[in-house]
């Protein structure tokens, strides 16, 4: 009896070693939309009065270069114009979210972000999501 018990301890140790194990490993990543929407803003209101003195100022206080705008105002038309690449890339947005650890060849950084693979898309692709009038507003011709 005393094997028995011995036994089921190891085993319910491990079984909550491994649930522990696989629930740190995919920890659900909340996606932070605010300061791509705040962008996104940004572009609209430079769009209507092109001062770029404006537009260096709500950078700055945003904590991004011009480097950094133009590289996110450059990922919502890449996805803007290419339809199929959004719906997947909405669909491995799911992923990232869930926690999986995505290995992609490019990785694109803002100032500020951290440095993890999809994060700068993941945002982007979040506003899709989320806030479709700012991104239509934002683009419409």
């Amino acid at each position: 009896m005393k094997k028995i018990i011995i036994v089921l301890i190891y085993i319910l140790a491990a079984a909550i070693g491994f649930w522990f194990g696989l629930y740190n490993t995919n920890t659900p990543r909340k996606v932070e939309t605010r300061r791509i929407e705040e962008c996104l803003t940004i572009y609209i209101n430079y769009k209507k009065d092109l001062d770029q003195e404006q537009l260096q100022k709500s950078l700055e206080a945003l904590a991004l270069t011009p480097k950094d705008f133009q590289i996110i105002i450059d990922r919502f038309i890449y996805y803007r114009s290419n339809r199929s690449g959004l719906k997947q890339a909405l669909k491995i947005l799911e992923l990232f979210r869930k926690g999986a650890n995505l290995q992609i060849g490019k990785v694109e950084t803002v100032t500020g972000m951290k440095e993890e693979p999809f994060r700068l898309d993941a945002e982007i692709l979040a506003v899709f999501e989320t806030n479709p009038m700012l991104v239509e507003e934002a683009f419409q011709t």
